[in-house]
């Protein structure tokens, strides 16, 4: 009996831990960031933005640029880590997408690289 009960433990346990993220050791660098801000940022945060509502970007916050990247790098990572950004997740950002964000900020945050 206490066989079974060690057994039936040790599968609880394996079910209840938490799944590897598919973007375990994947890329933290400009390269892989880049995409995601094309896709899930720039609607809002771009000269002359696209997404419905906005005139102008995001207490004047724009992303277009490698450079405009790099200004903002903490406030990216702190308001993607923190869920604040997309707004309402608007654009559908996924875990993994802001794993990515927090792996580039953790990496230094290098952009144009």
């Amino acid at each position: 009996m206490p066989a079974v009960a060690v057994a039936i433990l040790a599968g609880v346990i394996v079910w209840l831990a938490p799944a590897a993220s598919k973007s375990d050791g994947a890329r933290a660098d400009y390269a892989a960031l880049r995409p995601i801000l094309d896709r899930r940022c720039i609607a809002c945060h771009a000269a002359h933005p696209t997404q419905e509502g906005f005139a102008q970007p995001p207490k004047g916050v724009m992303l277009e640029t490698a450079e405009q990247v790099a200004q903002h790098a903490a406030k990216i990572a702190e308001t993607v880590g923190n869920r604040y950004m997309p707004i309402a997740n608007l654009t559908q950002m996924t875990d993994d997408e802001r794993a990515t964000v927090a792996r580039w900020f953790a990496a230094g945050a290098k952009a144009g690289n």
